[in-house]
């Protein structure tokens, strides 16, 4: 396929998982079977790190909803944000388990009913009821959902047969550009302030799941990511505190520096499409 398609496919403008949807309903993905994909072992290495992930991702959810039930309004909020950062960088393979992503991460844009749709039980869900509404209550089995989506979640990073080389830099470039593109407006994070969390996460989700081609890109190429995985970091680096896992509140960050963003993410989406090129993957 050519660069320029998946380009325009990855530049829709939509959240991650519609984005990879609409990779999927384009024709772009025909997903090879793992025994013919010849990066299969890669695709393994970086479904590994994800599940090692989704494992500290229950164990974090299990904290949240502990801090909920004490009703203790600011250990809520701290768990909360502590919550986030291994989900947002599964997220970069959404389009395997749309409907778990959604379960997990969908904010009330993706519902016909918006906050009040029943469909809407994210973790999205929560943040509006303690970091805007102070409603631990209402909180609560929404946070008990949650666990219950976490689990589903480590069964289909199992479901081998959901993933290939292909679909891992679709989800790559989607998520690089759904930063630039759509992100960046703070709608990720709209009552915690913490979308320079969200940008970090998902940047290095990203580069986790591309590190596996590295030895098989030329040096260059290789060398071109890297480089713009860790300009983009550099840009937000400023903005978190030694240790600090969310970073500063997003709502005092300017437009210079958003600029900067943008531009960052949109450098590293270009950079991985070309090696998805070079590894003949677009």
């Amino acid at each position: 396929m050519k660069r320029r398609n998946l380009l325009q496919a990855a530049t829709v403008g939509v959240s991650g998982t519609l984005a990879l949807t609409v990779l999927s309903r384009r024709g772009i993905a025909q997903d090879p079977t793992i025994a013919s994909d010849p990066y299969a072992d890669r695709v393994d290495e970086g479904l590994t790190y994800f599940k090692r992930l989704a494992v500290e991702q229950l164990d974090l959810a299990e904290q949240l909803l502990e801090a909920i039930r004490s009703n203790d309004l600011e250990r809520a909020r701290t768990a909360y944000v502590r919550s986030r950062p291994p989900y947002e960088q599964i997220e970069v393979l959404a389009a395997s388990f749309e409907q778990t992503d959604s379960d997990i991460d969908a904010r009330p844009y993706s519902f016909d009913g918006g906050e009040l749709d029943p469909e809407f039980i994210s973790i999205h869900k929560i943040e509006a009821l303690i970091f805007r509404d102070g409603d631990l209550r209402a909180a609560l089995p929404y946070a008990e959902g949650l666990i219950e989506s976490v689990n589903t979640l480590i069964g289909d990073l199992d479901r081998r047969e959901n993933f290939s080389s292909q679909k891992h830099f679709e989800g790559c470039i989607a998520l690089a550009t759904e930063v630039a593109a759509k992100k960046i407006s703070s709608e990720e994070e709209t009552w915690s302030d913490r979308s320079l969390m969200i940008f970090r996460q998902n940047w290095n989700g990203i580069y986790s799941q591309f590190q596996p081609f590295v030895s098989v890109l030329n040096e260059n190429t290789a060398n071109a990511v890297r480089q713009a995985y860790e300009a983009a970091q550099q840009v937000i680096e400023p903005y978190f505190q030694r240790n600090a896992i969310g970073g500063e509140p997003y709502s005092s960050i300017n437009p210079r520096v958003r600029g900067q963003i943008v531009r960052a993410s949109y450098t590293l989406r270009d950079r991985l499409l070309d090696a998805a090129a070079e590894l003949q993957l677009a």
